[in-house]
């Protein structure tokens, strides 16, 4: 039962993470194509309508095989025994027949708006109203980084904020995706170790930037940021302003230490304490940082 266990969790470990990938795909198309897409593709279904029936489609065959299935089988006739659809009753409809101009009308028209939803289907012209969906919101992108664009993404944000009730959700939601899609990446200066939660106890920290002026403006100790992330989930954690004294800079890559954070201290990179930061330039946030050897 254990060799089962410990196999099953490394298989796991192995496809969990494509199956994830794939499913954040499949989200992200079903939301695009759900809110813009299939109203897209219902538009260029009722332009199409208007230039008559499509003649690529068989009109009894196709309507039995591509068209929505109800729950009854045809019982006489060439398609006897095979399940009947919605738009095979349209298509055979005695309204086509009626004497009624008016209910003979209505009756071309669905007629004609269902074959074109069978050859939607037949054809998987769906698909392009996704494509024009993926080329609009570019297009929408493309406005909002001209002035014109921003200024106008400005003005429908101040006004949605003041909304009731829109106002208390749309400002959190904005936040969230300007942190997800932001063109400005988060960059880190370099690794350190930082006594937290208190003296005697060091954490691994990704050293951030210089402290909120609020802070630095009544303290005279040189003072930074750092980001200390959670274990196993690095993408969690606290951001703390330390001095700069106290500080020790680790020469190693921030990939080694997230690797180290992730694995709770089981995957150890080779690391050593320096006086400077050797993590591609030099950054002047670390720049007198001191070693606990070179403090004694």
């Amino acid at each position: 039962m254990d060799e089962f266990k410990r196999f099953f969790l490394r298989g796991l470990a192995a496809v969990l993470p494509t199956l994830l990938t794939i499913a954040v795909f499949l989200w992200a198309y079903r939301l695009v194509d759900t809110y813009l897409g299939q109203h897209i593709t219902r538009g260029m279904l009722s332009v199409m309508c208007l230039l008559g029936e499509p003649s690529a489609v068989d009109a009894e065959e196709d309507s039995l095989k591509y068209g929505d299935p109800l729950d009854r089988w045809i019982e006489t006739g060439p398609w006897a025994g095979i399940r009947d659809t919605a738009e095979h009753n349209i298509i055979t409809s005695n309204a086509l027949g009626s004497r009624d101009e008016l209910v003979r009308a209505r009756a071309e028209e669905a007629r004609s708006h269902a074959l074109w939803r069978i050859a939607f289907r037949k054809y998987k012209l769906g698909l392009v109203g996704f494509l024009i969906a993926i080329i609009v919101v570019y297009f929408v992108g493309l406005f909002l980084a001209s002035f014109i664009g921003r200024t106008t993404l400005r003005l429908v944000e101040r006004t949605v904020s003041r909304m009731p009730l829109v106002g208390a959700i749309y400002p959190n939601i904005k936040q969230v995706t300007d942190f997800l899609f932001s063109e400005s990446k988060l960059e880190f200066s370099g690794v350190v170790a930082v006594p937290y939660p208190r003296k005697g106890i060091w954490s691994i920290g990704l050293l951030t930037g210089h402290p909120m002026k609020a802070i630095k403006d009544q303290t005279e100790v040189d003072l930074v940021t750092v980001f200390i992330p959670s274990s196993p989930a690095p993408v969690t954690g606290y951001t703390i302003t330390v001095d700069r004294s106290e500080m020790l800079v680790l020469d190693i890559s921030i990939d080694e230490a997230l690797r180290f954070i992730i694995s709770a201290g089981v995957v150890k990179p080779d690391t050593k304490l320096l006086n400077e930061p050797t993590l591609g330039k030099q950054s002047p946030l670390v720049g007198d940082a001191k070693t606990k050897k070179e403090e004694t």
